[in-house]
């Protein structure tokens, strides 16, 4: 290699390296700016300890005192960084001032922008959602990836007999959702209570509901 190519050579590399390191250098403030972000409006949200500690209450949702400045630093975040963590802090915002109609739209957009991201949870709900507002061929493609997930999910939890209790019931409960036949969750229930001998607190009312749109009222009315 002649010295005039040797040195086109190097400037070469020097510039790429230096641009790598650059937007190295830049990646990494992005997210430290979006950690603060997201420290900033979590302390927010925590500091109005009536909003965050009571439970959610259906009838009369509660704003949060500081809400347009947590929606602002959630927003900055996502619009520099829409990463998973991101997305899960403005969804327990959202859930929390039970914003439904807001929940539904983020959900879809988090799936549109990292559906790799969306647990057996996050699908179920959003089928849940899709359902609740009328796209029953949406929601059915969601509880159908849902019971996917929820497969994974048991497979995963085997060795923990209550976690693997709890997940299939959360499986069936998809299922019956889908279906509209709550008959694979009240078999899931009692084949529950039988391996533990026990009953999970709070499931007898669960036990009655015969179609879907019982089970929206009492979640979502």
């Amino acid at each position: 290699m002649n010295a005039k190519l040797f040195l086109m050579v190097g400037c070469m590399a020097g510039i790429v390296s230096a641009c790598m390191h650059e937007k190295s250098d830049d990646k990494s403030d992005i997210l430290q700016t979006v950690r603060g972000l997201m420290l900033e409006a979590d302390s927010l949200m925590q500091s109005d300890s009536l909003f965050w500690n009571k439970p959610i209450d259906k009838l009369h949702p509660r704003v949060c005192i500081h809400d347009s400045l947590i929606r602002q630093k959630l927003d900055s975040a996502l619009a520099l960084c829409p990463d998973k963590q991101t997305y899960l802090l403005k969804y327990r915002y959202l859930f929390q001032s039970w914003h439904l109609e807001e929940v539904l739209d983020l959900l879809r957009e988090m799936d549109v922008r990292m559906s790799d991201s969306m647990s057996s949870e996050l699908l179920h709900l959003k089928a849940m959602l899709e359902d609740y507002r009328g796209d029953t061929l949406t929601a059915r493609k969601d509880f159908l990836r849902a019971d996917s997930a929820y497969t994974i999910k048991i497979q995963q939890v085997a060795q923990d007999s209550l976690m693997y209790g709890f997940a299939r019931i959360e499986k069936a409960l998809n299922l019956s959702l889908m279906q509209n036949d709550f008959r694979p969750l009240r078999e899931e229930i009692a084949f529950y209570e039988r391996v533990h001998s026990s009953s999970i607190n709070g499931i007898e009312q669960w036990k009655q509901i015969s179609d879907k749109a019982t089970y929206y009222r009492k979640m979502f009315e």
